[in-house]
């Protein structure tokens, strides 16, 4: 059985994490925009390891 919130809940920190580097990318912070990519990136792995192992 699958938790349908749980995946809801990593779906909108992906984009939570898209959105925020987009704004630092525009803002010119290069830091905070490579923080914001990785973080969205390994929100997406993490995620995808547990729907796989059908932990969510």
């Amino acid at each position: 059985m699958t938790n349908e919130p749980l995946r809801l809940v990593a779906f909108l920190a992906v984009v939570l994490a898209l959105l925020n580097s987009g704004y630092h990318f525009h803002q010119g912070d290069v830091v905070a925009t490579l923080y914001f990519m990785v973080g969205a990136i390994l929100v997406t792995a993490v995620t995808r390891l547990s729907v796989r192992r059908r932990l969510i």
